[in-house]
């Protein structure tokens, strides 16, 4: 394939896949599931979902790739070292024109090619896919909807927390309380006390109060969410389909 004339339509959709194009999307969910692992144990660990994944069998030795970099419009070919019969994953499919051809390209991964961070790219005759191919907007869409799902299955089988304070120095016991008993708003009080640096406690609740998270240990105490750290979590089974289990990584 001459790659001379392919048109900016490969290039823009490089650009707008640019944020999720690598192996995987971290959940970033602090406190419910981001920095620990699911289990029905108490872990600690990182969690992070796979993109969803087409396999597709190589159609014959040594098919051309196209390399498209992050700051270049014009697209080059490099080899790919792939063997016939080879499977390899595609991620998602983009169109790109050729002279007055329409070319189907499927996106394999990032690569440093010249020390440039590079999109690569197989046409989509040089393989057969086990299935369709989502479009990159399709793709998208379809890997944010896989966090979400597994961000509010974790949240919904929390359990509890295990924390400690950051700073040697322990960390400052706040307390609860209405200013009349016809309040409505809760005010949280610092006390002179803190809880020692070291000793782990287990939450089940954490309150907004504002723009402050409170930490609540048991016996009215509470303690400032910036001020402790997660140790580990411990969750119950995830109600999820395979499918959605199958993109969890557990680190």
């Amino acid at each position: 394939m001459k790659t001379k004339k392919l048109f900016t339509s490969l290039a823009a959709a490089v650009m707008l896949s640019a944020g999720l194009a690598g192996t995987g999307m971290a959940m970033g969910q602090p406190v419910h599931a981001a920095g620990t692992t699911q289990s029905s144990n108490t872990k600690t660990g990182n969690v992070s979902v796979k993109h969803r994944t087409v396999s597709a069998i190589v159609n014959s030795d040594n098919p051309k790739l196209v390399v498209v970099a992050k700051d270049q419009a014009n697209p080059d070919q490099i080899d790919s070292n792939y063997t016939k019969g080879q499977t390899i994953n595609v991620l998602w499919s983009t169109e790109a024109k050729q002279s007055d051809k329409t070319v189907t390209l499927y996106y394999i991964e990032n690569r440093t090619i010249n020390g440039k961070d590079s999109f690569v790219f197989i046409p989509s005759t040089d393989v057969t896919t086990s299935g369709n191919v989502p479009t990159e907007s399709a793709f998208v869409e379809q890997a944010n909807n896989d966090v979400k799902a597994i961000q509010d299955a974790y949240k919904r089988s929390l359990q509890y927390i295990t924390v400690t304070p950051k700073s040697k120095k322990g960390a400052k016991i706040y307390y609860a309380y209405k200013k009349s008993k016809k309040s409505k708003k809760i005010t949280f009080a610092a006390s002179k006390k803190t809880i020692k640096y070291g000793k782990k406690y287990k939450s089940s609740m954490i309150v907004k109060n504002g723009k402050t998270r409170y930490v609540y240990i048991g016996k009215k105490r509470y303690v400032k969410q910036s001020a402790l750290k997660i140790v580990s979590a411990k969750y119950a089974p995830l109600n999820l389909p395979d499918d959605l289990k199958n993109l969890i990584v557990e680190n």
